[in-house]
């Protein structure tokens, strides 16, 4: 297979289509912009009248308070409203005004009349701030339980409170019946907790439960529209349908089947592997295992390598056997001795019990059919479920095109910024040499010399300052800099600007996965925002069983991925081998999950955790991969044969995984473990507050306009809700924020904020209380919501007519240079020699705040 130049439109291609599950309009149902109008109408009245106020009090005490004709009495109310004029205090029409008009009166009618324009200020003030507080209390009211309401009232929703917060369902529903009323400390709670699920159901779209779904948009030649990444046929909005739901068992707990062979159950279908990582150790045997104290870590146990260990080891040694091979295998012609069988089932156990072997069984699911709205029952407990849709999106090939072109633009500033950045690499790389050592063999000693070992911390947050300052990345970082900071400003990087900047002209030499925001069709204005450019088959790898099961065939993004493999192994010589690791948290365990891109897999032995289905495969044992160094390259080999590693996996692995994948990734394609992020510029501008939006070629958003917020600009620790109010109000004025934005502290997740409503109140206090918990004296960032509501692209029919939902696009970029000229193609590790350093983790440029 030759892949088509970035943009070209793939035969049969199509993308990846992540929506959120809950329509904007109930999030948006949280704001109250009128009321934040007012109060900005209270306080510019309040700003006038205090001017006018202090200039009649120099007037007063200039012209007014020195007059002999003044009585005592007069004299006194000139000075009291002399004080509150200073004070900026609105005055009421009361008998001191009244006697100091008549005293303005004897010397100068203007005095008078300027005195009663400004008590007539006052009393508008008065009237407008009385107004203020009282729809504020309405407001308050109105707030009052309408969480629950909206999403009480909605299908996706309803299904998303039994999926993901039963106990909070049941709990709501017993204080409710109980007579508990929303404004109680406990219902608030309840309330702040549900405007929070509002917001990452309908302002976010990362999959997750019924909160986020998926769908699948073909690309076409022949739309009707196709000045936007997402359009349709007909040139008609883009349509989410009908919903279907893939529920899966735990992978993590079905990992684990000890409790079927201790109750005698049914064992014709559970497998029996050893744990991933083990290795000899003199007449010892070493196994690193689940600690079954802290399922999310990891310990190590030491047997004394007895026959009957070496027995089980041997007959496992390449690969997971069921249950009643394994057995035959182990007693031969005794397999019918009830004796021997009860004996051998005990042994197995026992090293079960210690995690030594690990007994599983199958991994179910099932796919629900396709519905209008999800049914009452879609509450599953602990089973994991991904939601896809049905609908009209496509993606325009000549819209493709236009993004394949911004995109070579994006890869010549990534290369002009990894210029300039740190080398990341792991210490363990420093035991590679020239001679092929075992990989468990260089875990080994490395943990021995690392006894405390825990994962190195490798990703920046942000683009990072330069280390250079004459890199073109720092000039580059110059100019952005010297342009003008003006509010809704865009500085736009142009093809030009990175020729005066030296940037390489670089190609995509490996297939990449894009994960974009679509903009609407505006003449002159970007496609989308480019949030991350990461490995192919990583970002889609946990939905594409769902989704063969529900099309009845696999997604072209995963066909097309398998052959360019395939080629690259034709063309090289090599195998590409996939990396298993197994998951140690049952929360986001199922992200393990993938298609089968290659038939020979290492690490872990039990693939039936990972893959929905299993044609033959071939298990490489870790024990059998050796590393060795080849001048800037790491390679790994089999059996004299040459490997490449590849891991399609969002989960970062925990020690000494993490240990393992370091040594494997380095000798894997750099394509297939390096991505960007490109949001959170303002980081490489630690001396400014706020970063106008930064475009490519006009045709992409690297980042969105950014401010940072000190925590002093808001409110004081122990203000009233009234003071929180008009704080946050008079920020946004201050700051000219827009209404909607993504809102965390420093290397923190994102949080959806409308600034124009009373929830974004109780969430800036979280955001404050957590930063506060983390010892932070950083600012927090806000970063615009680009798309904003109103300028989403995708209808929904499982609500009311109309409604729009947030949707993002991965698309996939195709090698530049197909596989014509191998040497471009062949995997490489580019490991600096000289102090044996390189890149295992993702280069990430920044991290972006709405991911």
């Amino acid at each position: 297979m030759v892949p088509p130049r970035p943009g070209e439109a793939m035969p049969g291609g199509a993308a990846l289509l992540r929506l959120a599950g809950l329509p904007v309009r109930l999030w948006l149902a949280g704001g109250c912009p009128e009321l934040f109008a007012l109060l900005a109408r209270t306080d510019a009245a309040a700003g006038a009248y205090r001017r006018s106020a202090r200039t009649l009090a120099e007037r007063l005490g200039r012209q007014l308070v020195p007059r002999p004709e003044l009585t005592d009495a007069e004299r006194v109310a000139v000075l009291e409203l002399r004080r509150a004029f200073h004070r900026g205090v609105p005055v009421a029409d009361d008998e001191r005004v009244r006697l100091a008009e008549r005293a303005a009166a004897f010397g100068d009618a203007t005095l008078a009349a300027q005195l009663r324009s400004v008590v007539a200020e006052a009393r508008q003030l008065v009237e407008l701030d009385t107004r203020l507080v009282r729809e504020l209390a309405v407001e308050r009211r109105r707030l009052q339980g309408l969480p629950w309401l909206l999403l009480r009232s909605s299908p996706v929703g309803s299904a998303a409170l039994a999926n993901d917060a039963p106990e909070v369902l049941a709990d709501i529903e017993r204080r409710l019946a109980a007579g508990e009323r929303w404004d109680g400390k406990r219902l608030r709670q309840r309330s702040d907790y549900l405007w929070r699920l509002v917001g990452r159901g309908a302002a976010k779209t990362t999959p997750r439960t019924w909160f986020g779904h998926l769908a699948l948009a073909p690309v076409s030649e022949n739309p009707r529209k196709n000045d936007t990444l997402i359009s349709t046929m007909d040139g008609s909005p883009a349509i989410a349908g009908q919903c279907a739901s893939h529920h899966m068992s735990n992978v993590h707990t079905s990992r684990h089947a000890l409790e079927e062979i201790r109750c005698g159950g049914d064992l014709t279908s559970v497998e029996v592997s050893l744990t991933g990582l083990h290795w000899p150790d003199g007449t010892e045997f070493v196994s690193w295992v689940m600690d079954p104290a802290d399922r999310s870590r990891m310990r190590e146990v030491r047997l004394r390598e007895t026959p009957a260990l070496r027995a089980v080891r041997r007959a496992l040694a390449n690969g997971p056997l069921l249950w009643p091979e394994l057995l035959t295998r182990l007693l031969g012609t005794r397999t019918g001795d009830p004796r021997s069988r009860e004996v051998l089932t005990g042994f197995l156990t026992h090293l079960a019990t210690l995690g030594v072997v690990q007994p599983s069984s199958q991994v179910t699911d099932r796919v629900g059919g396709w519905w209008t709205s999800p049914p009452a029952e879609s509450g599953v407990g602990s089973e994991f479920v991904d939601v896809y849709r049905q609908g009209t999106a496509i993606v325009p090939a000549a819209a493709l095109r236009r993004f394949g072109m911004a995109m070579r633009l994006v890869k010549r500033l990534a290369a002009l910024v990894e210029a300039d950045a740190p080398a990341i690499y792991h210490h363990v790389l420093q035991l590679v040499d020239a001679r092929p050592n075992p990989v468990p063999d260089l875990v080994r000693r490395f943990l021995f010399d690392h006894p405390e070992y825990r994962t190195p911390t490798t990703s920046r947050v942000g683009w990072p300052e330069p280390r250079d300052p004459d890199s073109g990345y720092a000039h580059f970082l110059t100019l952005l800099a010297n342009q003008p900071d003006e509010p809704g400003g865009t500085v736009d990087i142009s093809g030009e600007l990175l020729d005066v900047l030296d940037a390489p002209g670089a190609e995509w030499d490996w297939p990449a996965d894009c994960v974009l925001r679509p903009l609407p069709p505006n003449a002159g204005e970007p496609l989308a925002v480019l949030e991350a450019v990461g490995p192919p088959g990583v970002l889609d790898a946990r939905f594409c069983d769902g989704l063969r099961k529900l099309s009845g065939a696999e997604p072209d993004l995963v066909v097309e991925y398998r052959e360019f493999l395939r080629e690259v192994e034709r063309i090289q010589g090599g195998r590409f081998v996939e990396v298993l690791v197994p998951p140690l948290g049952e929360r986001a365990a199922n992200a393990v999950r993938r298609p089968h891109y290659t038939p020979l897999w290492t690490g872990d032995p039990d693939r039936r955790a990972y893959y929905g289905y299993h044609p033959i495969q071939d298990y490489l044992p870790l024990h059998e991969i050796t590393v060795r160094r080849d001048g800037r390259e790491v390679i790994a080999e089999a059996h004299g044969a040459r490997v490449w590693p590849i891991y399609h996996a969002t989960r970062a692995p925990s020690p000494p995984w993490d240990v393992v994948l370091a040594l494997l990734r380095t000798a894997g394609p750099r394509g297939a473990r390096t991505g960007y992020r490109w949001g959170g510029a303002l980081a490489a501008f630690p001396g400014r507050d706020h970063l106008p939006r930064i475009t490519v070629g006009k045709l992409l958003v690297l980042s969105c306009a950014q401010w940072r917020v000190h925590p002093d600009e808001l409110w004081e620790a122990g203000a009233d809700p009234d003071e929180k109010f008009r704080a946050l109000g008079r920020l946004v004025r201050r700051r000219r924020l827009p209404r909607w934005v993504f809102a965390a502290p420093v290397g923190g997740r994102p949080v959806p904020l409308d600034l124009a409503s009373l929830p974004a109140l109780r969430q800036l206090d979280r955001l404050l209380a957590a930063r506060a918990a983390a010892e932070d004296t950083g600012p927090l960032l806000f970063e615009e919501m680009l798309p904003a509501p109103g300028q989403l692209l995708v209808t929904d029919t499982a609500h009311a007519p109309n409604d729009q939902l947030a949707a993002q696009l991965l698309l996939r970029i195709p090698a530049d240079s197909g596989l014509t000229a191998p040497e471009a193609q062949a995997p490489h590790a580019d490991a600096p020699a000289a102090d044996m350093r390189d890149v295992i983790e993702p280069v990430m440029v920044g991290v972006g705040m709405a991911g």
